[in-house]
């Protein structure tokens, strides 16, 4: 999909019971063929794996998305933690076109009742190179999907020059969620993403 075929860069303020796919692998709703929840994502880097550890286990404030624990798949996502508070992982990696390249899975476990405006998503620059965008959804550790990457979401931005996409999570109750991200552009449109930065914000 190309960024001209893709919503209004409006928010959609529509807020809706959240959809579950009855199925104990993570599925790709945009897809025929249901994706295995065993399915490996682009690894990252993991040159400081220890340094980070305290921070990862606040979950709070500004991450390196390279030293996160984890190995991006849905069985073993990338670990935000506990938020608190705004959480942002930087410099995530781009996403290539091609399976397992064009997803990577996150974990984040919200402390409290989510805010009016608490939303968890992907902030991105869109180059000459790298046009596709990051499309996240929320999925729940059993593999139900509550928000589809196309079915629900706002962007962020003007089309062409969209700089994010993000779900609404306000209507969460406390627990643990998986934030999937991935490429759906056609590799004929782009066939990488840019670099991105993952966002989770409780709002206030």
């Amino acid at each position: 999909m190309s960024a001209s075929d893709t919503p209004s860069a409006t928010p959609d303020v529509t807020t809706s019971a959240p959809e579950e796919t009855p199925t104990t692998e993570e599925p790709v709703e945009e897809s025929s063929t249901p994706q295995s929840a065993s399915t490996e994502a682009p690894q990252t880097s993991s040159e400081d794996d220890t340094s980070g550890d305290d921070e990862q286990q606040t979950g709070d404030g500004d991450l390196d998305c390279g030293s996160l624990a984890g190995s991006g798949t849905f069985t073993d996502p990338l670990q935000l933690g506990p938020v608190d508070g705004p959480v942002i992982a930087r410099n995530c990696p781009a996403l290539t076109s091609g399976s397992p390249f064009n997803v990577r899975y996150f974990s984040f476990t919200l402390s409290g009742t989510p805010g009016s405006n608490a939303h968890a998503g992907a902030s991105f620059v869109l180059t000459q190179s790298a046009l596709g965008p990051v499309y996240p959804a929320i999925v729940q550790p059993s593999g139900w999907v509550l928000k589809n990457s196309l079915g629900s979401g706002y962007w962020t931005g003007t089309e062409p020059d969209f700089t994010g996409r993000y779900q609404q999570i306000q209507d969460l109750a406390p627990g643990t969620y998986i934030l999937r991200t991935e490429k759906l552009d056609s590799p004929l449109h782009s066939l990488s993403t840019p670099p991105y930065d993952v966002v989770v914000d409780p709002g206030d």
